[in-house]
């Protein structure tokens, strides 16, 4: 049946509704395009790793080696080190 014009009734209300039905339909497509071509998510993607922290006897053992610390002082600092590493973290 023709409405000539009357739209079924609904007028300028309906019409709005409808573009932002098909507008909805048209941005869920392109979203869903976007997301299948940009591959999976990772958190490498949005931001580099920051430096790894050295172990503290690695750190250690290069400066004996530089000759920065004497054998006395390094045998003293690696024995804090590992009495320390066995206690757990300091309470906050």
């Amino acid at each position: 049946m023709m409405f000539w014009g009357w739209n079924a009734g609904v007028g300028w209300i309906g019409a709005i509704i409808g573009m932002l039905v098909w507008l909805a339909i048209v941005g869920l497509f392109v979203w869903i395009v976007v997301r299948l071509i940009s591959g999976p998510r990772s958190p490498d993607r949005y931001w580099a790793p920051g430096p790894q922290a050295e172990d503290p006897e690695q750190i250690l053992r290069a400066r004996f080696a530089r000759g920065e610390i004497g054998p006395d002082e390094f045998e003293q600092r690696l024995e804090v080190l590992r009495r320390t590493r066995s206690q757990g973290p300091p309470p906050r």
